[in-house]
């Protein structure tokens, strides 16, 4: 146990391009993206009132911004196959951005669906 805490510290450490980063690989390695959802999905806001869907790479994260807000909402994989075939144009078509790798303490990235759907292909076509 004591192990996994201090990954996930070390993780927790790193600036938001490297958690992009991370993220790329490790969706790309597992295949799966986790959410919070209760009675649907968790979402944020922007000044222009986009709607901004929250995202990790791990269960552990998700679960560790399961407050506030949040508090309550409980974690959910989205099988990658899935989140490229359906969410991905469901997002664009709604206009839905991405926050990829939001933590407790440090903001994500914000990001497309087209550009995290580039950056995505980009990662899996090195398994080929």
């Amino acid at each position: 146990m004591a192990d996994t805490n201090k990954k996930i510290e070390n993780i927790l450490k790193m600036s938001e391009d490297e958690r992009y980063n991370y993220f790329i690989r490790k969706v790309a390695d597992f295949e799966q993206i986790w959410g919070l959802s209760d009675d649907g999905w968790a979402l944020l806001g922007d000044n222009n009132g986009s709607q901004i869907l929250p995202l990790w790479p791990e269960k552990e994260f998700a679960e560790l911004c399961a407050v506030d807000q949040w508090k309550g909402y409980k974690t959910e994989v989205i099988e990658l196959d899935n989140f490229i075939e359906k969410w991905i144009p469901g997002m664009t078509k709604d206009k839905t951005l991405i926050n990829v790798f939001l933590t407790p303490n440090a903001k994500g990235t914000v990001i497309s669906p087209a550009d995290l759907y580039s950056d995505l292909q980009d990662e899996l076509e090195q398994y080929e």
